[in-house]
């Protein structure tokens, strides 16, 4: 069979489009194999690509980004975060700054999911505190208790006020803490900041509590000793005389408060029975005088017993006010007699006192946590009552029968 030359032209033509298209298939298959070991091996380092038949392959991993938009200049932009930095790419199309991204990819370098660096997006320690006392304190304390907490919180806002609050360390607290002289202000300081920090970390604006790393030796209380019967009689001696003089014998009889007593009106007391009914307290903040409606705690509302003599005098102040003083007055005029004395006496150990001599009469220990106001058995039990050695060799003839 003879072929024309235009029939071989056109066979000619025939065979090499056949070629190019086995060409093209055989190349295809190749570029479909290298990609599947490339897909392959990124996953055997923990990368997540898109199948390999995607076309265009779309990466997409933490610490990788490509935007699907052209910016302004009509490039595309694409990134990976490598070492805590951004490595950028660009290219006139997404498909060429995704090649560029998967041939650096290919180069071994690991990705990172982006870094918020909390130390410097964080607001300043005095900045998260304004706030923290504002919506989580100030509505829920008494007045006393909110300058209270302001006091306490005082030394670290000295020393933390303009740094950023994740960027506060515990060894910067502990060294902090430290400074302080008084064990007392330092535990209530430590606690605060505690209480803060958590709250920071429970909003995310700090990864962990540094206080939690904090070592400061707990204070403990110092015992307060009660007066005696001669000690008490001395300092009603001193007192005579004075404006003040019921007010301390009326703290001796009841065992109030000395904010419980200064809220005390004619009202409250039933002179018949000679009982007194608190369910108020009085603070001074910064000389202001602010009558809360409730007492210094749940318990404290309660009804006590008042000596008849002490009530006949009560009932005869001409003042609505029975004990019309400032804490400060009533303090300093009972550390003059104080300073007189070879015994140690304030307005709580008046208190003090009170509960040590119902412990001598031996009220049960339910009654004695009524008449005081205590939230707790063990409040009473541990720190306001003492035995005093006097009252035991009282007792002592007794208690030797018992084992004759």
């Amino acid at each position: 069979m003879f072929l024309s030359k235009e029939d071989y032209d056109e066979l000619a033509h025939i065979q090499i489009v056949i070629a190019g298209i086995l060409k093209r298939a055989v190349l295809s298959e190749l570029e479909e194999e290298r990609e599947r070991k490339f897909y392959l091996q990124n996953l055997k380092n923990g990368y997540a690509l898109t199948a390999p038949t995607e076309k265009p392959m779309k990466i997409q991993l933490d610490g990788v980004s490509i935007n699907s938009k052209p910016r302004a200049d009509g490039r595309y932009q694409g990134y990976v975060i490598v070492d805590g930095k951004r490595k950028y790419f660009y290219g006139k199309t997404y498909e060429a700054v995704t090649e560029k991204v998967q041939k650096f990819l290919q180069g071994g370098k690991i990705p990172q999911t982006k870094i918020i660096d909390n130390k410097r997006n964080s607001p300043t320690f005095g900045e998260f505190l304004d706030s923290w006392i504002e919506i989580y304190k100030k509505p829920n304390l008494k007045a006393s208790s909110f300058e209270s907490l302001k006091t306490m919180l005082k030394p670290a806002l000295n020393a933390f006020k303009d740094k950023k609050i994740g960027a506060i360390s515990s060894d910067e607290i502990q060294k902090m803490l430290v400074t302080l002289s008084a064990p007392r202000v330092r535990d209530l300081c430590l606690m605060h900041l505690n209480a803060i920090f958590n709250k920071a970390r429970i909003k995310g604006i700090v990864k962990r509590n540094p206080c939690e790393a904090v070592e400061i030796k707990k204070h403990k209380s110092k015992h307060v000793k009660s007066l005696t019967p001669e000690e008490t009689q001395t300092v009603f001696d001193l007192a005579e005389g004075s404006p003040y003089y019921l007010l301390y014998r009326f703290l001796v009889a009841t065992g109030l408060r000395i904010g419980e007593a200064l809220a005390l009106r004619h009202s409250d007391v039933d002179f018949d029975k000679c009982m007194v009914t608190v369910s108020k307290n009085v603070v001074f903040v910064k000389g202001t005088r602010i009558e809360q409606d409730t007492p210094k705690t749940e318990a404290g509302n309660r009804i006590v017993p008042v000596p008849g003599p002490i009530c006949k005098e009560l009932a005869a102040v001409k003042t609505e006010l029975l004990f019309p003083f400032t804490y400060n007055s009533a303090h300093c005029a009972l550390r003059r007699i104080d300073k007189k004395v070879d015994f140690h006496v304030t307005l709580h150990v008046l208190r003090h006192t009170y509960a040590t001599r119902l412990e001598e009469a031996g009220i049960p220990p339910k009654v004695k946590q009524y008449l005081l106001g205590h939230s707790s058995l063990e409040m009473t039990q541990n720190t306001y009552t003492d035995i005093q050695a006097q009252f035991v060799n009282s007792l002592s003839d007794r208690i030797r029968k018992l084992f004759e």
